[in-house]
């Protein structure tokens, strides 16, 4: 982070900055640091745990702008799974069951990246400091990439790119028709050179459908495979209407080829019912064969998954009793337009702003809680390259 410029504007001269009606977008382009002092972060922030992270030997966090040293990355939240986008979508007219996208919708892509920069400003006050950005749409292309570095450039916000290709039968969004074709080996070198050539810091968000599909095991073993090479993380997508046999699926199907569960997330194991299962069983199983445990769908509703996260606080704090602290992951996995902080919403920051103070309240320890925000995500994402 640079000097800042702005020392001696605290939070107070914020505060009357504000209610002398200095919008939050002139308050941030004054100094990146009048945002750091307004915002007030839980005391997980600060909070030391009982034992710190260790890192391999030559271990790295490769965000879109720099490797970094898995303890420089300490300064706050790391959210796992999460989608910045960096490409812009022209308005088009709205179906009759949509929802608008809010007071803010950029009409040109200079409007939206500015409005993804404060965004994430406005959410690094709140104690966010590094968001993976995980592919569901492709391929990315050299403007999203140029998108995505100026976001994280002028935010200061750590951002890591996640890639690979999505499908989910339960949603839109399928395999672009040469995937289907492509051999396995083929896709292998394809996600290594891509890995590589844009600079990923994982593999993900890595889904299978209910069933899981011929296709779809093709592309999660060549992801496993590519993985075996590179040695970058994975994370996965499973159905949001919950699924305990897709979650051991994929990790089964990873393991086959060579994927030591240490390096895998396995995500959306929130968004398993009530009723579908003893409470925490899969996470449970999965945690116990050494994965990381994804409830990256918390801060927010989700229409495919409105589950009360009165429910998903049980479920966190189920994994914790059975003492899987160490594979607990959060982030909130979707923030579209009418939940961003210029609308009406929590931002990127839902999670530490809607979540983390349930957890509190249920009893979770700020010290537990810098563990599962900060260390965990870190020691996931950490990895030794491999050429």
């Amino acid at each position: 982070m640079r000097e800042p410029s702005a020392r001696l504007i605290n939070r107070r001269h914020a505060l009357r900055a504000l209610a002398g009606g200095l919008s939050i977008g002139s308050l941030t382009r004054l100094s990146h640091a009048v945002a750091l002092a307004a915002g007030q972060p839980g005391g997980w922030y600060g909070a030391v745990p009982r034992t710190q992270p260790s890192f391999p030997q030559g271990a790295i966090i490769r965000t879109i702008l720099a490797d970094l040293t898995p303890g420089s990355l300490n300064a706050g939240s790391v959210q796992f799974h999460e989608h910045v986008g960096g490409l812009f979508t022209p308005p088009r007219p709205l179906g009759p069951n949509e929802i608008p996208p809010g007071v803010a919708a950029p009409a040109t892509e200079a409007e939206y990246v500015d409005l993804m920069v404060r965004e994430l400003q406005m959410s690094r006050a709140d104690g966010v400091n590094c968001l993976v950005d995980a592919a569901a749409a492709g391929r990315r292309d050299d403007r999203t990439l140029q998108n995505l570095r100026a976001i994280s450039q002028r935010s200061e916000m750590h951002i890591i790119v996640a890639g690979g290709y999505y499908q989910d039968l339960a949603l839109t969004t399928r395999y672009p028709p040469a995937i289907v074709k492509i051999d396995e080996d083929a896709l292998v070198q394809e996600f290594v050179r891509d890995a590589r050539g844009q600079r990923w810091g994982a593999f993900g968000e890595i889904a299978s459908s209910q069933p899981m599909q011929a296709d779809e095991r093709k592309v999660v073993r060549a992801i496993g495979k590519a993985h075996v090479q590179t040695n970058l993380p994975i994370l996965t997508h499973t159905p949001h209407e919950g699924c305990s046999s897709c979650a051991l699926g994929q990790l089964d199907l990873l393991e086959s080829v060579g994927v030591d569960p240490r390096r895998v997330a396995i995500g959306h194991l929130a968004t398993i019912k009530p009723d579908q299962e003893p409470l925490g069983q899969t996470a449970k199983a999965l945690g116990k064969r050494g994965a990381f445990l994804g409830f990256d769908t918390v801060g927010h509703q989700m229409g495919r998954s409105m589950i009360p996260e009165a429910h998903k606080v049980r479920h966190v704090l189920d994994v914790l009793n059975a003492g899987l602290e160490d594979h607990l992951l959060l982030s909130a996995d979707s923030t579209p337009e009418p939940q961003f902080k210029t609308n009406w919403g929590q931002g990127y920051s839902s999670v530490v702003t809607q979540f983390v103070p349930k957890l509190r309240y249920a009893g979770v320890s700020d010290a537990m809680l810098h563990k599962i925000l900060v260390d965990n995500p870190r020691r996931f994402l950490a990895f030794v390259p491999r050429s």
